[in-house]
């Protein structure tokens, strides 16, 4: 389910996503499929989205954001931390300084 997808996602992140920024936005499609699904779906499932959509855009960086304004907030947005990996990638693409976090695993 698409809404287990986006809440792994985002416990992932949690932790200190531990991929890189490819696997990264490839993970983020989930939110993109939801978003689709947002007109169709029932109260209570877009009240999940919104919770989890609000735990997500609360480990992003405050007026930090990469790319256009025309992509969704979730794919502009830069995590405050990540695994080692990601990090090192987005302070080389972005100039951007993430915490690293050990993911568990």
């Amino acid at each position: 389910m698409l809404l287990d997808d986006w809440r792994d996602f985002v416990l992932e992140c949690e932790a200190g996503y531990g991929w890189n920024v490819y696997e990264y936005h490839n993970d983020l499609s989930v939110r993109d499929r939801l978003e689709t699904c947002l007109p169709e779906m029932e109260a209570g499932d877009a009240a999940q989205v919104a919770e989890i959509d609000g735990r997500f855009r609360a480990l992003l960086q405050p007026g930090v954001q990469v790319g256009p304004e025309d992509v969704p907030w979730w794919h502009r947005g830069v995590l405050r931390y990540a695994g080692p990996g990601m990090a090192a990638e987005l302070k080389d693409w972005f100039r951007v300084d993430v915490e690293v976090r050990q993911p568990a695993g």
